[in-house]
């Protein structure tokens, strides 16, 4: 049981919860028998749910009954306290308790919980949220997607190594392509950190990846690129945009 996969999860964060938080790890234990969850929030809501359903060995429930509601500012689910199930659950982690935490709750509240809790890796700035889009080829990792709506060249930068690393745990055995989401692919074009971050990257060679230059909007599905880098602001209107997209297209 040692070498299970310890999971720290908010059972309370996010649309139809808790019923949708444990009816994903019932549908994720049926084929991965490699995960135990820790799972906070109201027992007496999420017990009925999931007892029988999966071997009293391979989950935990952690009782609490609050909550960071979806309409709180970051701030605000912050204020709720310690013993919310959104906090609970990132402590673990903190406390060693759990290896990764998974929470569908207040987006803003998560990082600001987080980064209380759990420090940031070594010379990063600041965090960024990322997603795994499907392209023509594959999949991209492309952030950030809305945690940092103004950025600097060196948290641009940063992206590109944190996206770079999330794209090689995933996938060993390529070496990722990183490109800076712009206006336009010639060097001269987009705003003064745009370019800035261009300067940089296309300076500073990395045995991690290799630096692509800037990729426009319109190719963000082609699949030469793995890593795309953007301002929160603009990748979460790529984001929407892009789900719109494969919506269509469905």
């Amino acid at each position: 049981m040692s070498d299970l996969i310890k999971i720290a999860v908010d059972a309370m964060g996010g649309d139809g919860s808790p019923k949708k938080i444990i009816d994903g790890i019932i549908l994720n234990h049926s084929t991965n028998k490699n995960n135990f969850f820790k799972i906070f929030g109201d027992k007496n809501k999420i017990d009925p749910l999931i007892r029988g359903k999966i071997p009293a060995e391979f989950f935990e429930l952690i009782h609490t009954e609050k909550k960071i509601e979806s309409t709180d500012s970051p701030l605000e689910g912050a204020k709720r306290g310690k013993d919310t199930s959104m906090w609970l659950a990132i402590q673990s982690v903190k406390d060693k308790e759990a290896d990764i935490i998974i929470s569908a709750g207040n987006t803003g509240a998560l990082l600001v919980v987080s980064k209380l809790n759990l420090k940031m890796i070594e010379n990063i700035d600041k965090p960024a949220l990322s997603a795994l889009w499907p392209n023509k080829k594959g999949m991209s990792v492309v952030l950030d997607l809305g945690a940092n709506i103004e950025c600097s060249s060196k948290n641009l930068s940063d992206f590109s190594i944190m996206g770079a690393s999330l794209y090689t745990s995933l996938y060993p055995n390529d070496k990722p392509n990183v490109a800076l989401l712009n206006i336009g692919s010639e060097e001269l074009k987009g705003n003064d950190t745009i370019k800035e971050t261009y300067q940089l990257l296309n300076e500073k060679k990395s045995d991690n990846y290799n630096f692509a230059g800037y990729i426009e909007g319109n190719h963000l599905m082609d699949g030469e690129v793995n890593v795309i880098v953007s301002d929160g602001f603009t990748g979460n209107v790529a984001l929407k945009t892009h789900l719109f997209t494969i919506l269509c297209l469905v």
